[in-house]
C-alpha cells in the first residue's frame, strides 16, 4: 500500500455539482470531498452518484474522498457502487457514533477489493464524529478496522456536535476546549494518521477562520476540513510548518546528533534544555507536520 498523503485541507464539493470541480479541483485542497450526504437534496442523490462515479473513474489525483449517506439511511450499496476500480479513493463516513456504525461498509468495502483484486483495505475510511456519543467512543472506533486511518471532529458553528452538546461558538473556541483535547488524544492514542478539524461556515470572514485553524493546530489537529475554494489557502498556510519552524528543527536535529555523538542524551539548544522527544517533534515538522 503507498504511504497516506497528509492531509491539511479537504475541499467539499456537492457531488450533483460537477460544474464546481474545475474550480475546485484549482484551489489547492490536498484532497478533495465529493458529497452524497447533507449538500445533496434527496431528488437529486442519483444524479450526484452518477456525477461522482464518473468523475472517480477518471480522476488523477492521488486521492478523493466520497462522503457517503450513513448506512441507516438504506442506501450504501447505492453510495459505494460509485467507487471506481483502484485504490486513491477513500470514504468519508458522517455520523459515527460507534463501532457498529462502521461494520456495513467496512464489510462492503472487503468485498469491493476482493472482487476487484486491490489489496485488502487498501481503501480508507474517514469517520466523522458529531455526537457526544461519537466522541467518547472515538479511540474504539478508530482501532476497530485497520482501514479506518483517521478522523473529523464536526466542529462547525451551528453544526450537529455544538447542538448535540448545547454549546455556544466564540471565536477563540472555548465551547469545543474539552471536545478537541479529547478528540485529539483518542486519535493520536489510536494512532490515527488524519486528525481533522471541522468546517468554519463564515465563508466572508477569512481572519477568524484563521483564528479557528490555529486554535485547531495549537490543540494537535494536523488539517481542517474547507466548504469553499477561497478558505483552502488560509488553512494550508495555518497547517504547514513555517520556515523557521523548519529551520529550527533541522539545527535542533543537527545539534542533537552532534551531543549524542559525544554520548550526551541531553543538550541545551537556543536557551532549552532538549531530548529525544524533541526530536520526535523536530521529525514531524520536517515531515509536514
Amino acid at each position: 500500500m503507498q504511504p497516506l498523503p497528509v492531509l491539511r485541507s479537504l475541499l467539499f464539493v456537492p457531488g450533483s455539482r460537477e460544474d464546481f470541480l474545475p474550480k475546485a479541483a484549482a484551489a489547492g485542497a490536498d484532497a478533495l470531498v465529493l458529497d452524497l450526504e447533507d449538500s445533496v437534496p434527496p431528488a437529486v442523490k442519483d444524479v450526484a452518484r452518477s456525477c461522482v462515479a464518473v468523475e472517480l473513474a477518471s480522476s488523477s489525483r492521488p486521492l478523493t474522498f466520497i462522503r457517503i449517506n450513513h448506512p441507516s439511511c438504506g442506501e450504501l450499496d447505492k453510495d459505494l457502487a460509485v467507487l471506481a476500480p483502484h485504490t486513491a479513493q477513500a470514504i468519508m463516513l458522517p455520523k459515527v457514533a460507534c463501532v457498529q456504525d462502521v461494520e456495513a461498509v467496512d464489510a462492503h468495502l472487503s468485498r469491493f477489493e476482493r472482487d476487484r483484486g486491490l489489496d485488502p483495505d487498501s481503501i480508507s475510511i474517514l469517520v466523522v464524529i458529531e455526537t457526544s456519543m461519537g466522541l467518547r467512543g472515538l479511540f474504539d472506533i478508530l482501532r476497530s478496522r485497520p482501514r479506518i486511518r483517521g478522523a473529523a471532529l464536526a466542529s462547525a458553528e451551528e453544526g450537529d456536535f455544538m447542538l448535540d452538546i448545547g454549546g455556544r461558538w466564540t471565536p477563540t473556541g472555548e465551547a469545543l476546549t474539552y471536545a478537541r483535547g479529547k478528540f485529539v488524544c483518542d486519535a493520536r492514542a489510536a494512532q490515527a494518521t488524519w486528525v481533522l478539524d471541522g468546517a468554519f461556515m463564515n465563508l466572508r470572514d477569512l481572519r477568524a477562520l484563521e483564528m479557528e485553524s490555529r486554535i485547531a493546530r495549537t490543540h494537535g489537529f494536523g488539517g481542517k476540513v474547507a466548504v469553499h475554494p477561497r478558505q483552502v489557502a488560509v488553512i494550508n498556510e495555518v497547517f504547514s510548518p513555517t520556515a523557521a519552524e523548519v529551520d529550527r528543527a533541522r539545527k535542533l536535529i543537527e545539534a542533537f546528533r552532534e551531543s549524542e555523538a559525544l554520548g550526551r542524551g541531553a543538550v541545551e539548544f537556543r536557551g532549552m534544555m532538549i531530548d529525544y522527544a524533541n526530536i520526535r517533534w523536530a521529525k514531524r515538522i520536517l515531515d509536514g507536520g
